[in-house]
This record gives structure tokens, sequence and C-alpha cells, in this order.
């Protein structure tokens, strides 16, 4: 679909050495690193909240790549900022290379909050309609920005391949059954109906991993949207599919909270032009596909979405 599953899973994050991470953040900051603090859920990367004296801190993001990583990223995140979107501010990118192995660096600016993954059973259920409803209206603001490039991860629908069809099929099969297996096989048919017989979508930028994990709460608002390595053009629907695919447990179903604060700056069904499910259908096929197993309840997820959309 996208280029992306060819990142997932497929890259071990290994601890890059101390000196190096210090002389990074030094370097483009100007101060020295008196505490290095892994944060959890950095995806692909290796990320630190690097704190300097006085309460100052910075995040470092760093990947590894065949080629300079996070530049797209930063550009993308800086036209979203334009339009209004909470994010951070990239301080500066580096790009080094360790005993033969090239390291990308961004030094991020840090913001405060707790992911809304963190805090779904945490909030009472009006504060959490609230906040959901606070990010489909800043996910609008997202979906504003016309690229001026193809710069980021293309997100486009292709034809299903009948080889992979039918290896995710037996992987379903194994795990779940022969009834999800045919669902499968009927997801497959539904996305080959809709790319060969719809206009393609209109085009704008897309976040490319929006769920609560990404979704920084501070103060009962959404103080930040983080996380851009995936954005890039595409259909408004592909965000609304990710949702609904990936949210979890209690927020994957509520994407109607995520069209009712979108409809506040734009309509939602304009944006999406009736493509959601077709996207829903084929991140779900992909991530069943994967080398690496989604976790199981994830796994469960994609074969109950695609069965929502292919009802007999």
């Amino acid at each position: 679909m996208s280029g992306r599953a060819l990142l997932n899973d497929t890259w071990a994050v290994v601890t890059t050495p101390r000196p190096i991470v210090d002389a990074v953040v030094r370097s483009v900051c100007g101060r020295a690193v008196e505490r290095l603090v892994p944060l959890a859920g950095g995806g692909l990367n290796e990320t630190y909240r690097a704190e300097f004296a006085g309460d100052v801190a910075v995040v470092v993001r760093i990947a590894r790549r065949p080629t300079p990583w996070f530049i797209d990223e930063a550009h993308l995140m800086a036209q979203a900022a334009a339009a209004g979107v909470p994010t951070a501010q990239v301080l500066g990118l580096e790009h080094l290379d360790h005993d033969g192995e090239p390291l990308s660096f961004s030094i991020q600016q840090f913001l405060p909050g707790r992911s809304l993954e963190e805090l779904s059973g945490e909030l009472p259920a009006f504060a959490l309609e609230r906040v959901v409803a606070e990010a489909g209206e800043i996910l609008a603001r997202v979906h504003s920005v016309v690229p001026d490039d193809q710069r980021g991860i293309q997100h486009e629908l292709r034809l299903p391949d009948e080889h992979e069809v039918a290896r995710v099929a037996r992987i379903v099969a194994t795990a779940l059954g022969p009834a999800a297996a045919a669902v499968v096989e009927r997801g497959a048919n539904f996305l080959r109906q809709e790319v060969t017989t719809r206009t393609a979508p209109p085009i704008s930028l897309v976040h490319g991993d929006f769920c609560p994990k990404n979704l920084l709460i501070h103060d009962g608002t959404v103080a930040g949207f983080i996380d851009w390595e995936f954005a890039g053009p595409a259909s408004p629907a592909y965000d609304f599919a990710q949702w609904e695919v990936d949210a979890g447990e209690p927020l994957h179903d509520r994407v109607d909270l995520v069209r009712r604060g979108y409809a506040r700056v734009a309509d939602p069904g304009t944006a999406d032009a009736g493509w959601t499910p077709a996207f829903a259908v084929d991140w779900s096929l992909e991530k069943l596909g994967w080398t690496n197993p989604a976790a199981p309840a994830q796994f469960r997820r994609c074969v109950d979405v695609i069965a929502r959309y292919t009802v007999c």
C-alpha cells in the first residue's frame, strides 16, 4: 500500500553510544546533556528525553536507515504547524556515520503531556469524548495542507496480489480458523472492486499514524500530534481508517467522535469521499501479513474491520 510495510518490524532498535548522543545534542542545542531518559512509543527509532540544567529538555530521535532520515518529516511538520496543528518544532537534524552505519538524528522541542493511549482508561467518558473530538478538529487542519511536493511516505491503494492474499489467508486460518480466512478473501475482492471501479480520491497531507499513542494530552487538551515519520500525501480517508484499525479499546469504534470534531473545520464526508472502508481493509490486510505479527488483539481487530465492510 505505502512502502510503510518495508519499515514495520524490520529494523531492530540498537542503542547508540551515549557520547555520540551527547555530542549531537550539544552541537544542536549548545548545552550539555545532564540526563538521558528513554521514551516509550518511539516506534522504529530510538527516542529519548535529553534533560539540561534548569528543567529544560528536548526530544532526541535516532534512526538507522541507508539514507538520511527525518528530512521529509521535518518539512511536513513545519507545514502542519503553519496550518495550526500543535506539533513540536524541529530544532535540528544531524546525519553521521558510526562504525560504517549511517545514523540520523532529529532534535525536537519537548512537548508536555501524556499520550491519549495512556489516559484513555483514566479519563471520565465526557473528557475522553471531548479530547477525541478535539483531535478530529486538529486532524482537519492537517488535511487542509496541500503538499507542495511528493515528500513523505506515499499511501496509495493497490490491487491485492493473489499470492500475498493466499499467504495472509493461511496465516489467519492458522490463528483464527477458516471463517476468518474467508473474511480475508472477501476483503481482497472488495478492495479490487473499489480500486478498479472508482475514481482515485483527492489528496492532502495525512499524519500517517493517527491513533491515540501519538496524541499528547496536557491540562485536558490536545497539546501535540507527535511522530510524523509516516506523514505524506494521501486521501484523508487514510487517517480515518487508521484510527478505526489501530486506536484500540475503547476508541477504535468511536471514529464518530473524530468526525464530529473534524466537522467543526471541514466536512469529513467530502474529505474522505467514501474511501475510508477501502483504506481500512487495505491497512488491515497489510498488518495481517506482517512478518512479525501484530499483537493478538490487533490481529483480531484487523479481521473484524474487514468483516464489517464485506458483509455478504
